[in-house]
């Protein structure tokens, strides 16, 4: 259920309903002062995803994730493929 914003002209008081889309109440009373407040629009809330996240941050932040992991010898993660050797040798008990 939506919750819909109403600001009174008197005491600029802005006063929250909980209301079905198919009734929505074209004014309230104010809570703060009880004379009549009129609905007002409100910033509206999205839930994303974690894909759609991602997909929304700026390029910039992925140039700065690889300069940073190229500063810093533990961020790589190849560092245990790195430090593991050359494969094709063996290890040294087989």
């Amino acid at each position: 259920m939506p919750i819909y914003e109403y600001r009174c002209p008197h005491c600029q008081g802005v006063t929250e309903r909980f209301a079905p889309i198919a009734s929505i109440p074209k004014q309230v009373a104010c809570d703060t002062c009880g004379k009549t407040a009129a609905r007002i629009i409100s910033q509206t809330a999205v839930q994303l995803s974690a894909r759609s996240k991602v997909g929304r941050l700026d390029p910039k932040y992925d140039r700065m994730v690889d300069g940073a992991m190229r500063r810093t010898a533990s961020a790589d993660p190849d560092r245990l493929i790195n430090r593991r050797g050359d494969i094709a040798k063996g290890r040294p008990d087989d």
